[in-house]
């Protein structure tokens, strides 16, 4: 009977332990995948394409899409991306631009093992030649934990 004890009390503390750990996973999880969305995105407003790239799968299935208003457009493929990237950072003009700041609110996400998706809404806000200006997109991201890091697979941006 002790034998049986012993062995439930041992079970129900090894559950505890490894529930525990899962659930601090799962935070970590989340605070890797926030650093991973605003690490992009400071390393473009620092016109740095070899950082920005750090934060994407590298493969064939890479996809982005930006909507606004009835104009969209999609890229796919690294390839494709990566020069998207090293473009868009190279004309990326700061001029009459004061005062930038980008603020995004993570409004859900969820991780499924390797795999998560987040939604959030990111704020732009600036003076651009002297006056007040602000962009708001709603943002839909899936990530791959690619050999324990967080890795950008398909990002879709739709200003409002």
């Amino acid at each position: 009977m002790k034998n049986i004890a012993c062995l439930i009390c041992s079970a129900c503390l090894l559950f505890f332990v490894l529930s525990c750990g899962s659930d601090g996973d799962m935070v970590s999880d989340e605070e890797a995948i926030k650093a991973v969305i605003n690490g992009e995105t400071q390393a473009w407003i620092d016109k740095n394409p070899a950082k920005q790239k750090e934060y994407y799968v590298h493969d064939a299935y890479q996809t982005r899409v930006n909507i606004q208003d009835s104009v969209y457009y999609i890229t796919t493929g690294w390839e494709k991306r990566s020069t998207e990237i090293d473009t868009v950072t190279k004309y990326t003009d700061w001029l009459g631009v004061d005062e930038f700041r980008v603020e995004k609110d993570f409004l859900n996400m969820k991780i499924m093992g390797n795999t998560a998706w987040v939604i959030l809404r990111e704020t732009q806000q600036m003076t651009y030649n002297g006056s007040p200006a602000t962009s708001i997109g709603l943002i839909y991201v899936v990530l791959e934990k690619v050999e324990k890091d967080w890795k950008i697979s398909c990002f879709v941006k739709s200003y409002i």
